[in-house]
């Protein structure tokens, strides 16, 4: 049997996919997965074209696919990672750090899907903050984040 997977980012948090992968541990049960960075549109998108057989993502990828195509039929059907698996990086160390820090820097957070910014803002809100406060540039990816982290134009990123 042969499946292909679609992948939205690489990020560590998926690690124990990759290992399985790497190990060959679907081979041994006779599934050859081809795993495919598809990004993280593209994800459940490929799922409605038939591109992929299997995709993965948070839920809101799905509320928002069906939110466009209620006729889709995506479903969800177990859970990788729990909770927030995103962190806040910054370009000098604070072994003290909290949540208030963030209203004193520049930021920059996640572009490619909507669940780690949800997430953070509901943290600071916890924290008796106010995300709309926080100075926070949208639109690259991570990747790109990490090159504007390394660079010293930014300083703290979500990954």
């Amino acid at each position: 049997m042969s499946v292909t997977l679609f992948e939205p980012f690489r990020a560590v948090f998926y690690t124990p996919v990759y290992a399985a992968h790497a190990l060959d541990a679907y081979g041994a049960e006779g599934v050859d997965v081809e795993m495919v960075t598809a990004g993280a549109a593209a994800t459940v998108d490929g799922l409605i074209a038939g591109d992929t057989d299997v995709s993965w993502g948070g839920p809101m990828r799905i509320q928002e696919t069906y939110d466009t195509h209620p006729e889709c039929g995506v479903v969800s059907f177990c859970e990788i990672i729990t909770r927030d698996p995103f962190f806040v990086v910054g370009r000098e160390p604070r072994p003290d750090y909290t949540h208030a820090d963030l209203m004193k820097v520049s930021f920059r957070s996640v572009a490619e899907v909507t669940t780690p910014w949800l997430c953070l803002q509901e943290d600071l809100r916890r924290s008796g903050l106010n995300p709309d406060k926080v100075d926070r540039v949208v639109g690259p990816s991570m990747a790109e984040n990490a090159d504007a982290l390394r660079a010293g134009d930014v300083d703290a990123i979500q990954v």
